[in-house]
C-alpha cells in the first residue's frame, strides 16, 4: 500500500483532553497554515514551517496521535486559503467539522526587520468559541523556540499536563541548521503544486546543509518513489532516514513499500515487522504485512496479521492507527482517477491500491474502512484453504459493514458455489454482477447458462 508523505501542513491531531466543558475526551485538531500578514511573500515559507514544526512538536505527547493528510491543495482550496489575506474561518471551521476536527488552529505572522510576531486562536469546532489565544515575539533566527512556545499555550489550553520527558521532547528540533529548515519548507510548499522535481531540489539543499535531516531524507525519498518510481533511490533515503532514527517508523513503513515494489517482499516484511514493533496498536500495519505473507502463499502467518487488524480496528472508539505519524484523510480513487469518497483517517494513498467505487462523497471511519477489506481478504485466505463456512462468514461481515462491496459478493457467491448452495451462488454473482463485476456475468454464463 502506498503511504502518504511526512510533511504537514494542514492535520488533524487525535488527543485525549478537557472540553471546554471539562468532560474529559478525545479531541481532532486541525492546525491551519499560519498566513502571512505582510507583504513580503518570500517569507511565507514561516507560515508553513510554523503549522509543521508545531504539529511536530505536539505529536511528542503521549496522548496525542497526529495524522497527517494528503491532498492538501484540495482542503485549501476548498477554505479559500492564502498566506495572506483573510482565511475564511466560518468555512474552515464548516469543513473541519464535516472532517472531524473538535478544535481548530489559526495563526498568522508578521515580520519587522529581523523581528516575527506569531499570534495564534484555538477555536471550538462545536462552539465556535475561541478557546484561547497566543501572541508571540522574537527574532526570526529564533523560532523554534517561538514554536515551542506556541506548542506550549496550545497544550496548556487543553488542559493536558506534561511529564518532564515530554517538555524536553517537544524543544527537540528537527535541525538546528536555519537555512536547512527553509528549504525543507520551501520544499514542502512546492511538492503540494505537484512540482516534484523542484521539490526535490530543494530536499537536497536541506540534506547538504544538514546530513542528519532525517525528515529531508523521508521527503525526497517519497517523491523517489511514489512519483519518480526511482525505488532503489528511495530506499537509499529511507535508509539514511533510518540511520538517523532507527527508532523512524515511518521510514521502515515506506522503505518497506518500497522493498514490496521491488518484489524483495521478505526485506518487506522485515521492515513492516520493524513497523509494527514500533507501533504495535497500528491495525493497518498488519494489514499490510498480511497481504505480503498472502502473496507468498503463508496463509496461517497471513490469517494471523488479518485477525490481529480485525481486533484491532474493532475496539470502539479506538483509533486503529495507534501512535503511527500518519494522515487522517485520504481519498479513494476510482481506475480512471476521479476522487470518490472522503475518509476521516488513513495512512495511504489509496491510488494504485484497492480501487473501489464508494458512493460520492461518502465519509466513513477507516477503522470501520479496514473492516470492509480485511475480512474479505482473510475469507480469500479460507476459501483457498476450502474452509468455506469461515470464509462465507467473513464476506457476512464485509458486505454487512459495505452493502456495495461487490468484491465480497463475488467471492461469497464462489464460496456457495464450492458448497454447491447454487441459489445463493446465482443470487450473489447476480449482485455483483448489478455493481460492475464482469467476472460475475461471465461465472452465471458458465456455470448456470444465465444470460445476465
Amino acid at each position: 500500500m502506498k503511504k502518504i508523505f511526512l510533511a504537514i501542513i494542514i492535520l488533524f491531531v487525535t488527543c485525549p483532553v478537557l472540553s471546554p466543558k471539562g468532560s474529559n475526551q478525545t479531541k481532532n485538531i486541525a492546525v491551519i497554515p499560519f498566513q502571512n500578514i505582510t507583504e513580503d511573500k518570500e517569507k511565507n515559507w514561516i507560515g508553513a514551517g510554523f503549522s509543521e514544526t508545531l504539529t511536530t512538536k505536539i505529536v511528542k505527547v503521549s496522548e496525542i496521535t497526529v495524522l497527517e493528510r494528503e491532498y492538501l491543495s484540495k482542503i485549501l482550496e476548498e477554505i479559500k486559503f492564502q498566506y495572506s489575506g483573510a482565511v475564511d474561518e466560518k468555512t474552515a471551521v464548516e469543513i473541519g467539522k464535516m472532517y472531524g476536527a473538535d478544535v481548530l488552529v489559526f495563526g498568522s505572522f508578521q515580520v519587522m526587520g529581523d523581528k516575527l510576531r506569531v499570534t495564534a486562536r484555538f477555536v471550538d469546532v462545536e462552539t465556535r468559541e475561541v478557546i484561547d489565544t497566543a501572541e508571540i515575539t522574537g527574532n526570526i533566527s529564533d523560532i523554534f523556540k517561538l514554536q515551542d512556545e506556541i506548542a506550549f499555550n496550545l497544550l496548556d489550553s487543553l488542559k493536558i499536563v506534561l511529564g518532564e520527558k515530554e517538555k524536553e521532547e517537544i524543544k527537540v528540533n528537527p535541525t538546528e541548521n536555519l537555512t536547512a529548515y527553509q528549504w525543507f519548507i520551501k520544499g514542502e510548499e512546492v511538492y503540494y503544486l505537484h512540482l516534484f522535481d523542484k521539490a526535490i531540489e530543494y530536499f537536497t539543499k536541506a540534506i547538504e546543509l544538514d546530513s542528519k535531516y532525517a525528515k529531508a531524507y523521508i521527503a525526497r525519498g517519497f517523491i523517489y518513489h511514489y512519483y519518480k518510481k526511482l525505488d532503489d533511490e528511495a530506499i537509499e533515503d529511507y535508509t539514511k532516514a533510518i540511520k538517523v532514527n532507527p527508532e523512524y517508523a515511518y521510514a521502515y513503513e515506506n522503505r518497506g513499500d518500497a522493498y514490496a515494489n521491488k518484489e524483495l517482499n521478505y526485506m518487506a516484511i522485515s521492515d513492516y515487522t520493524k513497523w509494527i514493533e514500533l507501533k504495535p496498536r497500528n491495525a493497518n500495519a498488519h494489514r499490510i504485512r498480511g497481504g505480503i505473507y498472502r502473496k507468498l502463499g503463508l496463509y496461517d502467518k497471513a490469517i494471523q496479521d488479518y485477525t490481529e487488524a480485525i481486533q484491532l480496528a474493532s475496539i470502539p472508539n479506538y483509533n486503529y492507527f495507534g501512535l503511527s505519524e500518519i494522515t487522517t484523510y485520504f481519498w479513494v480513487l476510482s481506475s480512471s482517477g476521479t476522487e470518490r469518497a472522503k475518509i476521516t483517517t488513513g495512512n495511504f494513498d489509496i491510488t494504485t491500491a484497492v480501487l473501489v467505487l464508494f458512493p460520492e462523497d461518502e465519509v466513513f471511519e477507516a477503522s470501520e474502512w479496514v473492516l470492509r477489506f480485511v475480512y474479505n481478504d482473510r475469507a480469500s485466505i479460507y476459501i483457498d484453504k476450502e474452509l468455506y463456512d469461515e470464509a462465507i462468514k467473513d464476506y457476512n461481515k464485509a458486505i454487512d459493514l459495505y452493502p456495495q462491496h461487490e468484491d465480497a459478493y463475488y467471492n461469497r457467491g464462489v464460496a456457495y458455489y464450492k458448497k454447491g448452495l447454487n441459489k445463493l451462488s446465482i443470487s450473489d454473482w447476480q449482485k455483483a454482477a448489478d455493481l460492475g463485476s464482469e467476472t460475475a456475468r461471465q461465472n452465471l454464463k458458465k456455470f448456470f447458462n444465465i444470460d445476465y
